[in-house]
């Protein structure tokens, strides 16, 4: 499921690609196309690493703690305070990773998410689809892309995402007491654009009036799966199809939640993130490429209020749905 609300940013969910923005409201993906042309330095970079690791210390308790995603769930916490409870509440590589974890982050009074990279010793990872080239071997015993800070657990606490100044941090504290490398995932911007893109805000400026929006959650759901089925499909190499040829193969019972106007803006506001995509620079010390083709990370995340994924849907979301990825075999 790739749709979640534009008014909450849960630490369980996915996060919106922004084009999907249109399939929540229209000054939603107004503001979404806006935001997409202010960007400069409000951007972190989208590490393709796994699982997704939580640590820090529970205020409720001021106990120090790791887990995954479970943290964050709505009935069956989990939340290890120690090896045993490590090995009740996970198992396989889970389990692990976060003993290793547990063993090697800094113990903080903060909460941090991270996705993990791999154990320490070399200076290539390929943790899930991308493949990672660090400059120089790293000599910590485990490696975090650190991305979303928290104030507690639970299933209603909101993230804010993390600053540089964190992540200096827990590698200050890392050499000071534990063994964890935190790469820093806040070094990408976006350079002063040939374009100015008021030619695509224009266009959908124009359409918004006429376009339908999906009433329901369900609807929402249903439709962005249609839109994943195109992004399965190696039928389209370099671009989608045209926005008729989308809305005529939609299923008929959610034909009257949309209009072709619909999968118009959706187009634009995708050929937008493309065009942003491309003028994304990073500091250079970490080269990535997929199966020996170069790229420029997974994605990067804007840094808002609302925040969007901007990801190669074509190249990166297509790769990864087709993997086999044995850390997933725990429901978490």
């Amino acid at each position: 499921m790739i749709w979640v609300s534009d008014e909450e940013w849960m630490p369980n969910k996915h996060l919106d690609h922004l084009e999907d923005s249109i399939l929540t409201g229209r000054r939603v993906a107004l503001g979404a196309v806006k935001q997409a042309l202010s960007l400069t330095d409000n951007i972190s970079i989208k590490y393709d690493g796994a699982p997704a690791i939580v640590f820090g210390t529970n205020p409720e308790n001021d106990k120090f703690f790791v887990g995954t995603k479970s943290v964050f769930n709505k009935r069956l916490i989990k939340i290890n305070y120690s090896h045993e409870d490590i090995d009740k509440n996970h198992q396989g590589i889970v389990a692990d990773i976060l003993r290793l974890a547990f063993d090697n982050v800094p113990r903080i009074n903060r909460i941090v998410q991270a996705d993990w990279i791999g154990v320490g010793g070399g200076s290539v990872y390929c943790p899930n689809i991308v493949r990672y080239r660090f400059a120089t071997k790293i000599t910590k015993e485990i490696i975090l892309a650190p991305h979303t800070e928290y104030t507690a657990v639970g299933p209603d606490v909101v993230g804010k995402p993390i600053s540089k100044e964190l992540i200096n941090s827990l590698n200050t504290l890392s050499d000071n007491i534990e063994s964890s490398y935190f790469i820093d995932t806040t070094a990408a911007k976006a350079v002063k654009c040939p374009f100015n893109g008021l030619d695509i805000l224009a266009k959908v400026v124009a359409l918004l009036p006429f376009t339908k929006i999906p009433s329901s959650k369900k609807a929402r759901v249903e439709i962005a799966k249609h839109i994943n089925w195109f992004v399965r499909d190696d039928s389209w190499d370099y671009e989608f199809p045209s926005s008729d040829y989308m809305y005529d193969l939609l299923d008929a019972k959610y034909k009257r939640e949309v209009n072709v106007n619909t999968f118009k803006v959706w187009q634009l506001i995708h050929q937008l993130k493309m065009r942003v995509l491309n003028t994304i620079q990073t500091d250079g010390s970490v080269i990535c490429d997929i199966k020996g083709k170069s790229i420029n990370h997974e994605g990067f995340v804007t840094v808002a209020d609302t925040q969007y994924k901007l990801v190669d849907r074509l190249t990166f979301s297509r790769a990864n749905f087709n993997l086999d990825k044995d850390w997933t075999h725990e429901k978490v």
